[in-house]
């Protein structure tokens, strides 16, 4: 096999492996027809530089690894539903973005992060009540405070260097997370509200910090008849490790004093105070066993407490930056500061053209240290 036919290999098991046509690989490449494409497959036509850049970037890949120079590691992405009807697109891109964030971090000179913790967990013979004890060892080695909600993201961000990415996610993809070399990533879905955001962070979490115990016991192929369990495992752990018992009975206890009844803008007021949804606060009070089931029913299909609920969403509502968090941005423009990143290597990171770098640039600090007159 010569290099024309090594190097179509490598593309089209590339492209098959995220799951997209030769047209589409055609499209996102900006070649005029899939038959160019084919050709570079089959070995039969000569690749340009220029056109092995727009390859790889299309395919979420490196150039390396397209010229068989780089095998890069296996990262299996774990969705939150399960993996039917998932783009292996969307999964390269999550692998890509994490991968570009860790070298920031390297370029950068950041020091040596702590490394998010795994604990030990059979998903074959889990009960809740394991999900229960494993959210409350997560809170306290995480040292998550009294209210977990509002300090998970930053402990995680900050600490421990998680790699958090956004995107408009449909219902059946809310969240995916990976660990590899990169450290862990989560991909989050940015249409959410931001205190169901964290539910679906906790989630993610629950399968970061059992990556290695669930991973030995998956079979080779296909998903276990367990897998559904294993979400509702996930489910309890995010909701105990988001409302501790003592929290959430304190404000109970605090808004039902001298006998009065629970109303449901008491519900409104802890949730949001929690940074959690009514939905998710309602049947904690239902596992505590401090309303029942019926209780929690009847409130939720309440049409005059849902229209109560979403009146203080509004002010309290947050749509990140897609896809990139504060502190990618951040790191990008420092690397590019330091001279680790060529303004098209910026734009390449930041995935958007150079004007819009430009433009960047001159609203960040970097700017406005250029526009200072000397001293």
């Amino acid at each position: 096999m010569d290099a024309r036919e090594r190097l179509g290999s490598a593309v089209r098991a590339a492209r098959e492996a995220i799951g997209i046509t030769q047209s589409a690989l055609a499209a996102a490449a900006g070649f005029a027809s899939l038959q160019i494409v084919s050709a570079i497959e089959t070995g039969q036509r000569e690749v340009k530089a220029w056109e092995l850049v727009k390859l790889a970037r299309a395919l979420h890949t490196s150039i390396d690894t397209l010229l068989g120079l780089d095998e890069p590691e296996p990262v299996r992405v774990f969705w939150r539903r399960g993996s039917m009807g998932i783009s292996g697109i969307r999964e390269a891109r999550l692998r890509e973005r994490a991968e570009r964030f860790a070298m920031l971090e390297l370029w950068c000179d950041l020091p040596a992060a702590e490394s998010l913790p795994e604990f030990a967990f059979d998903p074959r013979r889990a009960t809740f009540a394991d999900a229960e004890r494993l959210a409350l060892a997560v809170s306290r080695t995480l040292d998550l405070g009294s209210r977990p909600a509002a300090s998970l993201l930053p402990v995680l961000e900050e600490r421990f260097r998680l790699k958090v990415f956004y995107d408009e996610l449909g219902d059946a993809e809310s969240a995916a997370c990976a660990r590899g070399a990169f450290g862990a990533a989560v991909l989050m879905n940015a249409a959410q509200a931001p205190w169901r955001r964290n539910f679906s962070l906790a989630h993610e979490l629950f399968h970061l910090v059992t990556w290695s115990a669930v991973a030995s016991a998956w079979p080779p192929e296909g998903e276990p008849e367990w897998s559904e369990r294993l979400e509702m495992l996930a489910d309890v752990f995010a909701s105990h490790l988001l409302l501790p018992a003592a929290e959430v009975s304190a404000q109970l206890d605090a808004r039902t004093a001298d006998g009065r009844e629970l109303e449901g803008t008491d519900v409104i007021t802890i949730a949001r105070e929690l940074d959690v949804s009514t939905e998710a606060l309602a049947w904690r009070l239902v596992n505590l066993g401090r309303r029942d089931a019926e209780w929690a029913r009847v409130l939720l299909g309440d049409a005059e407490f849902r229209r109560r609920d979403r009146l203080t969403m509004s002010t309290r509502w947050s749509h990140p930056d897609v896809p990139f968090p504060e502190r990618y941005v951040r790191l990008a423009l420092l690397a590019y500061e330091k001279d680790r990143l060529s303004l098209s290597r910026l734009a390449e990171f930041l995935e958007t053209s150079i004007g819009e770098v430009y433009a960047l640039i001159e609203e960040s600090e970097l700017g406005e240290a250029a526009a200072a007159p000397p001293a």
